[in-house]
């Protein structure tokens, strides 16, 4: 493969339930088809669960060995659920990559009656002679919260190009492919699959700029996870 063309995979990790079982079967699989780029949300810094600096993404870095990687904080799990005297609990969103990346966030407004904070975490890809930025987002889980997430987020992304993926918390398809054309993306939801069993839905998309190509993509079947991960093959 060239480096024309770029493997992703993503997946929503969901913290810490199960973890000590899962821990294996998400690395096997990130193993199994070897991306360039992995993507990763509802990643926990549970002080109860782990040391100082070892969030789950550092964990699962720890075996795959990927020599750029990036945590980002987006909220404390402890206020949102309005805890007290507990371990400190944070929860945020994570890259690795093949290849070398500057990082930034961007902070996505907050509702009054929306509990949760949310971000973006946006990596630039440097790849031979061009930058590819990939954002990472992970909206708030309710319909109404996530469209203006998307909506603010597509808006941030206008003449900068990224790839935008990650776990929508949208439930409908029909509004994905309304966000993605108006906005002059295509969308894995031009593949019909389920990525949320549970809700028998896709929360998880990925964008791309039409200026790229979907050369592969799978919603993929093991199960490691309360979210099925996503794969794809970019045409740069």
């Amino acid at each position: 493969m060239s480096l024309q063309e770029i493997k992703i995979l993503n997946l929503n990790i969901h913290n810490y339930h199960g973890f000590t079982k899962r821990k294996e079967k998400i690395i096997s699989l990130i193993e199994k088809y070897d991306p360039d780029i992995v993507t990763l949300q509802e990643v926990r810094d549970n002080r109860e669960k782990n040391k100082e600096g070892e969030d789950q993404a550092k964990q699962l870095n720890e075996k795959l060995n990927f020599k750029h990687y990036k945590f980002l904080v987006t909220d404390d799990v402890n206020r949102a659920k309005g805890l007290k005297d507990k371990p400190l609990c944070y929860e945020g969103l994570a890259v690795f990559s093949k290849f070398p990346f500057s990082s930034e966030e961007i902070k996505l407004k907050k509702e009054d009656n929306d509990k949760y904070y949310r971000k973006i975490l946006i990596a630039n890809i440097k790849i031979e002679d061009q930058t590819v930025p990939i954002w990472v987002v992970h909206f708030s889980n309710s319909d109404f919260f996530a469209n203006l997430h998307a909506k603010e987020t597509l808006a941030y992304a206008k003449s900068k190009n990224p790839i935008i993926l990650g776990d929508f918390n949208i439930k409908y398809p029909k509004e994905i492919k309304r966000l993605a054309e108006i906005n002059d993306y295509f969308s894995s939801s031009d593949f019909a699959y389920i990525s949320y069993p549970k809700d028998n839905c896709s929360y998880d998309y990925i964008f791309i700029p039409k200026k790229f190509k979907f050369t592969k993509f799978k919603c993929l079947e093991e199960d490691v996870s309360d979210h099925k991960a996503l794969f794809a093959i970019i045409k740069l």
